[in-house]
């Protein structure tokens, strides 16, 4: 599996790193805009749903390429190490974009949330049982309205609450339902996982013989 993930970064370099770019950025930018301390909640949402939107995203849309899929069946892997390496890719994506906006938030002098930081991992383990989900069943086409719909969602979302007087600066979640939230998104997340192994249509279907 960790070939297969190097192959999705060669494939899709310039994607990885916008990923990086942007979540180290999104701090600088909300320091020269505010000029305050708190590292507030929508830089770790927004910027973590724009980070994520494009590398694994576009890793799906270069598998959905005939010429991609027969390469793929031409290596010695299992219907079952493709999906779950698109999974990982998608954890690793989600754990580097959240750690590296937290870094950078330490180098500016800011101090990260880590409020902020779990309803990005929460949302961003969603994001991808559902984006992974779709694309492993059915295509990249409509994987894609679904990554659209979820991120404007979640935009209009965040952008509604601050603008009726819940301002994300200063809103508080009770720890154990951030850490209970956090848990049933990983749930869902293995659970997208171990469907998408054992489905028996979608992408990767070449593979099915070799798993059976």
């Amino acid at each position: 599996m960790v070939q297969l993930i190097k192959k999705d970064v060669a494939f899709n370099l310039k994607w990885a790193l916008l990923l990086v770019l942007i979540a180290v950025i999104m701090p600088v930018v909300f320091y020269i805009d505010r000029g305050e301390t708190r590292l507030i909640l929508w830089v770790y949402v927004i910027g973590n749903v724009l980070a994520n939107s494009h590398f694994v995203s576009k890793s799906c849309y270069l598998d959905d390429g005939a010429q991609t899929r027969k390469f793929l069946a031409s290596l010695p892997v299992t219907r079952a190490q493709l999906v779950a390496s698109k999974y990982l890719l998608g954890l690793l994506c989600a754990v580097i974009s959240i750690a590296l906006t937290s870094l950078s938030s330490f180098a500016l002098g800011l101090r990260p949330s880590v409020q902020g930081a779990l309803i990005a991992a929460t949302y961003l383990l969603l994001y991808y049982s559902i984006f992974l989900g779709v694309f492993l069943r059915f295509n990249y086409s409509s994987a894609e309205k679904a990554n659209t719909s979820l991120m404007m969602l979640t935009v209009m979302s965040v952008f509604i609450l601050d603008r009726s007087g819940i301002h994300l600066d200063g809103m508080t979640i009770d720890p154990a339902a951030l850490i209970a939230g956090l848990g049933t998104a990983a749930l869902i997340y293995a659970a997208s996982l171990f469907m998408s192994i054992n489905v028996k249509w979608g992408r990767f279907s070449f593979h099915i013989s070799r798993t059976e």
